[in-house]
């Protein structure tokens, strides 16, 4: 394959520089330009750029493909112009990518039948003009963000079959891939169709800085048969500082890639893990990490612990809550993960929200769990986790979202003490709070929703979900999750970066109280901002800082006045110095509230950074986090901070700030689990993450630590402990490799033991 760069005549040089191989030069506003009558014409000197091999960017807006009322002449006419400008800078056979969504929507008024034939012969009409002039016009799908007409590469196909243009081609774009979540096993399957190809990373930024299956793609394209130009488009900060290193990220995710059908079998099976069962290619009991002594591998007493598998496909975020609880009256667990394409069965499953239903008493016998899918092939991506909402009529609810690629905050809610039978799926929509489009880009919506957090206040249910501008707003129910209505923003902030702050929530609903809601949350991403970490609690129709004082009132609408992070109570500060080490870039990581209304916290950060914000996603040298844990107790308004452990180098190297994780024990205060590769009873670096147990006697300034898993083959990490059955201790955690939070190899583990 080669690896080209889509942009403008006055990035070219630098896209060269860079190594690109080509580079791929827009239409619109570039290869042709307007004069002062709005007629297109070739843009100056066109002899003088370096041929290429492909052309983005065909129509503008306003040239109306799918509107039979649009001048065939005037189309006509545009596109003679585009393909004589192409062929004087094109090489032979060059591609011209027929993407452009807006200009081939289906106007208002026209029926879609008629809208699909005109756009068909307009996409005929170009191909023979392109064909004219030695050049190739391909169909480009795209999300259903940009336009209503051919949103997959299936249907792509079907198109062009449909009304006699077999021998067109296609476009495979990973964005839009990515946002319409269509399988790769479609481009595979299509790749002998496929003309030209586009990628970018995580929505749409330059590959190596964000979590898209960047291999996984090219292997698709590779093991199809294709095997020609693929062109980076995204949005860049600055083209020639980003571009070497995107340009290699690309390079190195298509050496990874396997080439042939033997090669695909070895690294199917080392996907599966090293935890899989010869000749079965699926996790297995017996791979269980050590246990903590005691422990048991199978059914005994309430006392002793015993851990299983309990899904073989599973993971989630930290966002999301509750994620997991324990009903104490039938003795099961419910858990919500999210199946990856990476993981068991990921070819089928991938995507897939799950609810696994354990029968604690059995845990470790083969039918104790069971795994029902609430929405199958959602989005593979851990972001999407359920929260999980038990109501007083003994159904559940579960609400859940894509991660930032669509507008809707979905429910379920579940027969009556039945978790394994659902109701339907319904929405939210966020696109609904504004009357036109204008109105909610002016706004910061439309940006797409992620993480739902549950709790009761006040007799009704709050959800708190990252929405409107990226800040966290939240959703009110007066029917128990029933139907919702916009609550109000909570926090608002000037973007900087990827999103504004990232929240914890806690509430006192599990032992019965709803009177107040505590929020743990950073102003920015702390790859984007030297974050810290700010308090606060909603209660009496107010949110307040710690000490009671009111800053703003609950319910403010989107164009009402909103207060900031800063406006909160400091719990950890960035750039503060413990013991001669300066923390900085902190993170949330878990908040709980006891009956006694003491509030603790556990948080992330850096420790004597280097880096900044001025990471590249890349980062392979090891940065040093730590653990804090934070104490306000009734009637203290100043949090208690100390120092808990090394959490070791970021988990992931192009997630600078992502850890092992830690839990705070539900019904102890004084008690938590983490996960690190640093053992925390004497700094020695471990092989893997494990997870330690740990109790303190004295407000936290010394820690007894015991292992819960011991000499593992692979990562222990973002453990929870369960909340809802005073009388056992519940931990789930996932087990595996994780190459993103979208690409993962993991397995669902759950450990419970009586207290």
């Amino acid at each position: 394959m080669t690896y080209g760069i889509i942009t403008g005549h006055r990035d070219a040089a630098a896209a060269l520089a860079a190594g690109a191989d080509y580079v791929e030069p827009t239409i619109v506003g570039n290869l042709v330009v307007p004069d002062a009558s709005g007629t297109w014409g070739p843009a100056p000197g066109l002899e003088g750029w370096a041929p290429a091999p492909s052309f983005a960017v065909l129509c503008p807006p306003e040239l109306r493909l799918s509107d039979p009322a649009m001048p065939r002449e005037t189309v006509e006419t545009y596109l003679r112009t585009v393909m004589a400008a192409a062929a004087r800078c094109a090489l032979p056979g060059a591609t011209i990518v027929l993407g452009s969504g807006a200009a081939r929507r289906t106007p208002e008024g026209v029926d879609p039948a008629a809208a699909r034939a005109r756009l068909a012969q307009m996409v005929r009409l170009a191909r023979d003009l392109a064909a004219e002039h030695g050049l190739e016009a391909i169909l480009e799908p795209l999300h259903r963000g940009e336009t209503d007409q051919i949103t997959s590469i299936a249907e792509a196909v079907a198109f062009l079959d449909e009304h006699g243009l077999e021998r067109m081609r296609v476009v495979a774009d990973l964005f839009h891939i990515m946002l319409e979540h269509e399988s790769f096993e479609v481009v595979r399957e299509h790749a002998d169709r496929v003309g030209h190809a586009h990628l970018a990373d995580t929505d749409r930024i330059p590959p190596g800085q964000g979590d898209w299956p960047l291999t996984t793609f090219l292997q698709a394209l590779r093991t199809g048969g294709y095997d020609g130009p693929v062109s980076i488009e995204c949005t860049w900060r600055d083209l020639p500082r980003e571009a070497p290193a995107a340009l290699e990220a690309v390079r190195k995710a298509d050496r990874a890639a396997p080439t042939d059908a033997a090669d695909r079998s070895v690294r199917a099976s080392t996907a599966a893990g090293a935890l899989a069962e010869p000749g079965t290619g699926v996790g297995h009991a017996s791979s269980a990490p050590a246990v903590s002594p005691g422990a048991s591998a199978g059914p005994t007493t309430r006392s002793a612990a015993r851990a299983a598998v309990v899904n073989r496909n599973g993971g989630w975020c930290w966002f999301q809550d509750e994620r997991a609880i324990v009903d104490p009256g039938s003795g099961h667990l419910l858990l919500g993960s999210v199946a990856s394409r990476g993981g068991a069965d990921g070819t089928r499953r991938g995507g897939d929200v799950d609810l696994t239903i354990v029968d604690l008493e059995r845990l470790g016998e083969e039918s104790a769990a069971r795994t029902v899918v609430l929405h199958p092939g959602l989005e593979s991506d851990d972001h999407d986790n359920p929260a999980l909402w038990r109501r007083t009529d003994g159904r559940w609810l579960a609400v859940y979202s894509r991660h930032k690629s669509d507008d809707l905050t979905r429910r379920r809610i579940s027969e009556p003490g039945d978790p394994t039978r659902w109701g339907p799926e319904a929405a939210f929509d966020w696109r609904g709070l504004f009357e036109s489009p204008e109105e909610a880009r002016a706004a910061g919506g439309n940006r797409g929703v992620t993480y739902q957090n549950l709790h009761a206040l006040d007799g009704d249910l709050y959800c708190f979900v990252r929405a409107i501008n990226d800040d966290p707003c939240y959703l009110v129910s007066h029917d128990d999750g029933e139907t919702w209505a916009f609550g109000g923003r909570l926090l608002t902030r000037e973007k900087i970066g990827y999103v504004n702050g990232y929240a914890r929530y806690a509430s006192g609903t599990r032992f019965g109280t709803d009177d107040r809601i505590d929020l743990i949350i950073t102003e920015h991403h702390p790859r984007d901002y030297a974050t810290s970490i700010w308090h606060g609690y909603l209660a009496d129709g107010h949110l307040h800082r710690a000490d009671g004082t009111p800053v703003g009132e609950l319910g403010r609408g989107l164009a009402d006045p909103t207060p900031r992070a800063e406006d909160l109570t400091r719990v950890l500060t960035s750039g503060s110095s413990w013991d001669g080490v300066v923390i900085t870039h902190a993170w949330t990581t878990d908040l709980r509230r006891f009956p006694d209304g003491t509030l603790v916290a556990l948080m992330t950060a850096r420790a004597d950074d280097t880096l900044g914000t001025g990471t590249d996603r890349r980062v392979r040298d090891p940065i040093d986090h730590r653990f804090f844990r934070g104490v306000l107790r009734p009637g203290e308004t100043a949090w208690q901070v100390r120092e808990l452990a090394a959490a070791g180098p970021q988990l992931l190297p192009h997630e600078e700030d992502y850890t092992g994780l830690a839990t705070i024990d539900p019904e102890d205060p004084d008690a938590l689990w983490l996960s690190t590769v640093v053992d925390p009873r004497d700094g020695s670096v471990l092989a893997h993450h494990e997870i330690f147990h740990a109790r303190t006697a004295d407000d936290g300034r010394s820690w007894t630590w015991t292992p819960l898993t011991e000499g593992s083959t692979a990562d222990n990490v973002r453990p929870i402990a369960v909340p809802g059955d005073p009388q056992r201790t519940v931990l789930a955690w996932y087990r595996g490799s994780m190459e993103s939070s979208q690409a993962y190899d993991a397995e669902v583990m759950v450990r419970v033991v009586g207290r």
